[in-house]
């Protein structure tokens, strides 16, 4: 028996911080696929080959407890299968997975050439529906729940982050995405018919994880002034999440980018890292609306225009100055197949 699956990584369109505390997020899914390969094993153990990841050929194996462990890897090794490793615990758990050799591929996510560097595109949450989803088809299960999934990618950060690129790359599509009492719900949306949009990277992978640390430790600082910044956000985030047209939704956008950087101005966050600020003067002078998509400090950032015109001399003017115009496209949910 093997299995193929695939799940697509994800742009924030707004929402990202806000969506923390209660408000809502756009998020579209994207066609760079996490794509894994799994089949039965007559060993005991899970053998990981990642060629993204630098490991071929691991070893791992679930103990009494339900702990993974890699026996013949070092500690850096290891920490590369972290995430592997919380998403074999977590379905553990529930129902020890067969034995299986797997092959895991996330170079989509990353820049060529002779060291890659992340895009920021959601690389982990992309991993973690597809090895998931392959894992329950090997057991001949279901499709693993949304809630099953944010577990798994929650262990392996450490309990942060909203699971709204799980979301994403598990439905596919643009969703609006909020937690209410911790717990997730979705809603698909529809993109604005007229509203152009580009993806460009910043050339500087950033942390999410680190970001989100700092935030907390200015939250318990400045409670008060973290209060207000996100109840700007939340605002500009609803205003987005509602908006039905492509005019409506870019204003939205340009909004949240605003309170992004007095966000960032309030909490000492370099949301807005030199490189994203090149790119947001190119996208002023041209007449288009530009914004970090995620934590910022790096990764990508997204073009919104009502004109095409104005959009390709930004596509353009971001390819002159040195940072890549990225070729992506609305995706489907996440498939397995089975053969």
């Amino acid at each position: 028996m093997r299995v193929l699956a695939s799940a697509p990584g994800k742009l924030v369109i707004a929402g990202e911080y806000a969506v923390l505390e209660g408000a809502p997020a756009l998020v579209l899914a994207i066609d760079r696929q996490a794509r894994v390969t799994l089949e039965h094993s007559d060993g005991g153990d899970y053998e990981i080959t990642a060629p993204g990841l630098g490991i071929h050929a691991a070893h791992g194996r679930l103990d009494t407890a339900g702990r993974i462990g890699w026996p013949a890897l070092d500690a850096a090794a290891g920490t590369s299968l972290r995430l592997v490793g919380a998403i074999l615990e977590t379905l553990g758990a529930e129902d020890r997975p067969p034995p299986f050799r797997a092959s895991l591929d996330t170079r989509a996510f990353h820049a060529g050439g002779d060291r890659p560097r992340k895009l920021g595109l959601g690389s982990s949450a992309a991993l973690t529906v597809a090895l998931a989803s392959a894992i329950h088809a090997l057991g001949r299960r279901g499709t693993p729940s949304l809630d099953t999934l944010l577990a798994a990618h929650r262990r392996a950060q450490d309990g942060r982050g909203s699971g709204l690129d799980v979301a994403a790359s598990l439905h596919g599509g643009l969703l609006v995405y909020r937690l209410h009492d911790g717990r997730p719900r979705i809603a698909p949306a529809t993109w604005p018919q007229g509203l152009q949009w580009c993806c460009v990277w910043s050339g500087r992978p950033a942390s999410t994880q680190l970001f989100l640390q700092q935030l907390a430790a200015w939250r318990a600082r400045a409670p008060a002034r973290h209060a207000a910044a996100m109840r700007e956000l939340g605002d500009c985030a609803t205003a987005a999440a509602g908006a039905t047209g492509a005019a409506a939704l870019v204003e939205a956008v340009a909004a949240y980018a605003l309170a992004l950087d007095r966000l960032a101005a309030a909490s000492g966050l370099d949301i807005f890292c030199l490189e994203h600020r090149a790119l947001a003067a190119l996208a002023a002078r041209l007449g288009v609306t530009y914004k970090t998509c995620g934590a910022g400090g790096g990764d990508i950032g997204i073009a919104l225009a009502t004109d095409g015109a104005r959009l390709q001399a930004f596509r353009r003017a971001a390819t002159a100055a040195g940072f890549p115009v990225l070729d992506l496209h609305p995706a489907a949910a996440a498939c397995v197949q089975v053969h």
